[in-house]
């Protein structure tokens, strides 16, 4: 056994090398081990951006060789031409994994940026097992405005179209709204005014006497541009005030009365003394230019809503010149029809009076007036809707008995009699149905028989919240929680300080410019600011309300020109890094809309 044992050593010494050296060429003949590395891609459609909004871009990281911390991430950008502001911090997705990571990476884009293609270019950076693991992605990014209109885009356009190109736009918009039954109940006027004297004196003379009458107007609302642009930041709100609209309502229901033949309309006979008294050309001049004036005020709120589009445009350039021109050209637009009814008044004196086709577009034109009156006292704006519902659901009864529908219809009958007939049936069951519904949800002079069945329009909540989720929205206040500051009382300090403090917190906020002769500043209290959904969303901002109704003072004037507050209402949103987000801080939206919005504010 010992000489074995002695013969075996030996060998055991022998295998132990050859062992090593099998291994050492197995991995001699092995491949060397791949490097970590990184890659980093966009994922989605090619990058779009607006001006004024948000990047935001889906990031996917993936490494090969290295296993990825989320926190230890961090993605630089470099964007020539400065489009973009400050990003905002790496958001990450679900539905990665330790080798691959998907973030939502987002940046505004700069209020003052021109549409067209940039190059963006973004750096990933991770720790890796042997150092920093870099990726680089480099496209491009398709800036446009959005579908509003904005200062940045007004001036763009008027730099690639030229100004003229655009006061042309202009001056077919209020050819348009020359066409609307606005401008019809001037057409008497116009005639009081210019027609009586031109008929004796020719065509020329009331050409003349014509274009005088609507340089007065279109003056009024080139005031009314330059206005909104400049000192007078609420003109569009006051415009729509119940003090501009209550009288408004009822001047157009006069005007439809006289349609219907209840009275004839004519200039009140001291204008039309003065128009046609002595005092020779001159007079006659300046008069005509003074009764143009009248008109443009008294016809401007009916075009309200138009015209508050327009004024809304021009007052977010700043730009009083550009208001006052663009405006200019919006009222001769508007009064070119009148210049022809006063150039050539024969005409419309050639026409016939009376028959049966005239009387029915006369009462058709009263019907409209009084479509537009009820418009103008809508709830949310001027009556209550216990009130406005009733009346309306009245008249359209009045309407229907007076189109026929309790008229017999005889065998041969015309295609019109029938037609009308039926118009009248339709318009008396609206009539009922309105009486009926504004009875079982208000009441008429008693209370509902069906108490809180009216109807409310609700912002639906996200889908997909969790019961806790809902048991918290419970528990929610009825309306926003706002913190009030008023002109006057220390406003800039009280908001210097609650934004640092909101800054050092990583808090968005929320600010409410409001007047008590705002409407629309109102009917977001009343639509908008009490939403479940709004108020849930609304927890996460600072929410302050400035009071603007006071005069502004060299403070609150101040405010408002550093946030662009050219009209009221105004939503001034701020972000989590204490930046002001122009391109979203907006006016009235309904509010499902200021839901998406107030939700796009990091």
């Amino acid at each position: 056994m010992r000489i074995r044992c002695q013969r075996g050593r030996p060998a055991a010494r022998h295998a132990l090398p050859l062992r090593a050296l099998v291994v050492l060429l197995a991995l001699a003949a092995a491949p060397p081990a791949a490097a970590a590395s990184l890659t980093l891609e966009v994922a989605g459609d090619a990058p779009a951006a607006e001006i004024g909004q948000d990047l935001v871009l889906q990031l996917v990281l993936r490494s090969a060789g290295a296993t990825l911390d989320p926190a230890a991430v961090v993605v630089r950008v470099e964007a020539p031409g400065g489009f973009l502001g400050t990003p905002y911090p790496l958001r990450p997705l679900a539905g990665g994994s330790a080798r691959e990571l998907r973030f939502e990476w987002a940046a505004p884009v700069a209020a003052g940026t021109a549409a067209g293609p940039r190059t963006l270019t973004l750096l990933a950076e991770a720790p890796g097992p042997d150092g920093t693991l870099t990726a680089r992605w480099s496209g491009t990014v398709a800036v446009d405005y959005g579908k509003d209109w904005s200062a940045d885009r007004i001036t763009a356009f008027i730099d690639q179209r030229g100004l003229p190109f655009f006061l042309v736009l202009v001056f077919g918009f209020g050819i348009l709204m020359s066409l609307s039954p606005c401008i019809y109940p001037m057409i008497p006027i116009t005639l009081a005014v210019i027609g009586a004297r031109s008929q004796d004196k020719g065509a020329a003379h009331g050409l003349a006497m014509s274009v005088t009458y609507v340089l007065g107007m279109a003056l009024v609302y080139a005031v009314l541009g330059a206005l909104s642009a400049t000192v007078f930041s609420g003109i569009t709100a006051f415009m729509q005030s119940p003090v501009v609209v209550g009288p408004i309502a009822l001047l157009l229901v006069a005007l439809a009365f006289s349609m219907f033949g209840a009275f004839e309309l004519q200039a009140p006979r001291f204008m039309r003394d003065r128009l046609q008294g002595t005092g020779g050309a001159r007079s006659g001049v300046v008069g005509v230019f003074a009764m143009g004036m009248v008109a443009g005020l008294v016809a401007s709120p009916c075009v309200g809503p138009f015209l508050a589009a327009l004024l809304v445009w021009v007052a977010t350039t700043g730009n009083w010149v550009l208001g006052f021109v663009s405006l200019f050209a919006f009222g001769l637009g508007m009064g070119l029809l009148l210049i022809g009814v006063g150039t050539f008044p024969a005409l419309l004196g050639s026409m016939p009076r009376s028959g049966g086709w005239m009387e029915t577009i006369k009462k058709a034109m009263g019907l409209l007036l009084l479509a537009m009156a009820f418009w103008f006292v809508r709830p949310g704006i001027f009556l209550p809707a216990a009130v406005f519902y009733p009346l309306l659901g009245a008249t359209a009864i009045l309407v229907g008995v007076f189109l026929g529908a309790f008229d017999a219809v005889a065998p041969g009958t015309g295609w019109w009699d029938r037609t009308r007939k039926g118009l009248g049936i339709i318009a008396l069951v609206a009539g009922l149905y309105l009486l009926g519904g504004s009875f079982l949800a208000h009441g008429l002079l008693m209370p509902s028989p069906l108490p809180g069945t009216a109807a409310v329009r609700t912002v639906p909540a996200p889908t997909g919240q969790t019961t806790a989720a809902a048991d918290q929205a419970a528990t929610l206040p009825d309306k926003v929680a706002w913190e009030l500051v008023r002109t006057g009382d220390g406003a800039r300090a009280f908001l210097d300080t609650r934004l640092a403090e909101a800054k050092a917190a990583g808090r968005p906020v929320l600010i409410d410019f409001w007047a008590e002769w705002c409407v629309y500043c109102k009917k977001l209290d009343k639509s908008v600011w009490n939403q479940p959904a709004v108020v849930g969303e609304a927890q996460r901002f600072l929410t302050i309300k400035v009071d603007a109704t006071a005069p502004d003072d060299a403070e609150m004037a101040a405010i408002k020109a550093g946030w662009d507050v050219a009209g009221l209402p105004r939503v001034v949103f701020i972000d989590s890094r204490g930046e002001y987000l122009a391109g979203r801080s907006t006016g009235f939206l309904e509010a499902d809309q200021m839901l998406e919005r107030m939700q796009s504010i990091r």
